[in-house]
């Protein structure tokens, strides 16, 4: 599997910082409460087509809300979120959001009884009939795609294993690998290389940063890692108690900012 190197994904990151006069998201004081906690805290933010996003901040901060509010899982409890000009709150789920958007899971979200190369194909069923989603449980449909992005992921040989026998990393990958196939406009994504070791976290951190520049798509990710965030993304937002803290190109975040981010005192409890 050849992937591009960071430094020149950082160097194509850097070469062009993306300008169109459609946001691919668009979010207008969109904010997330659970009872008295305000998760998100109202937050109004442009990303434009083709950028490459990274979400830090201490666990708690509001990250994984905030991507889920993206993708569409989770309805704000005010103000409104647009993807490509359009209100998220009126896509139909189904084959209209997933043209849109798709997200990779801490949890990967696989079925453990089915192949691998059958859970990357599920990143279809947005565009497959009824009928055609029941009979790729039985003789998997475009079978050639599905194998092409397990390849792109270094696990094709793992193709006809069923997912619960895959190793952690192994299953994170098969994620990545189905929402290649499921080819939404804007990616997002919780920690998706939170269970690899370093070597396999570059090169599938590679693929996704890769793909979206090549596609010219949006990905929006949560990263554990402040090096990896800079290394593999155009832009950094800091969220801390469910607030931005900051929002910035890459290489003008700072030390200080990154180390005031992480600070425990004044951190709310989880």
């Amino acid at each position: 599997m050849k992937t591009t190197s960071p430094s020149k994904i950082s160097r194509a990151i850097s070469a062009s910082y993306p300008n169109s006069s459609q946001p691919a998201i668009l979010i207008d004081g969109a904010a997330k409460t659970y009872g008295d906690v305000e998760a998100v805290r109202p937050l109004s933010l442009a990303i434009e087509s083709g950028e490459t996003v990274a979400l830090l901040g201490p666990s708690g901060s509001g990250k994984t809300t905030l991507l889920s509010m993206i993708a569409g899982e989770l309805e704000p409890s005010k103000g409104s979120i647009h993807l490509r000009g359009r209100d998220l709150a009126a896509l139909h789920p189904g084959r209209e959001l997933s043209r849109e958007v798709g997200m990779i899971h801490q949890q990967y979200d696989l079925v453990p009884n089915l192949s691998s190369l059958q859970n990357v194909l599920a990143g279809r069923l947005g565009d497959w009939s009824l009928f055609k989603s029941v009979v790729s449980l039985v003789w998997p449909r475009d079978r050639q795609v599905g194998m092409n992005a397990l390849e792109r992921v270094g696990v094709s040989d793992r193709a006809r294993v069923r997912a619960g026998f895959l190793s952690g990393g192994e299953q994170q990958r098969v994620a990545v690998a189905r929402l290649l196939v499921q080819d939404p406009a804007i990616i997002v994504a919780d920690e998706p290389v939170s269970s690899l070791d370093p070597a396999r976290a570059e090169e599938v951190m590679g693929i996704l940063t890769e793909s979206a520049l090549l596609a010219g798509k949006t990905l929006v990710a949560t990263v554990h890692s402040a090096e990896v965030a800079r290394t593999y993304f155009g832009r950094l937002i800091g969220l801390r108690n469910g607030e931005r803290e900051f929002d910035l190109p890459a290489h003008l975040v700072t030390d200080e900012q990154l180390d005031a981010l992480y600070a425990l005192e004044g951190l709310r409890d989880e």
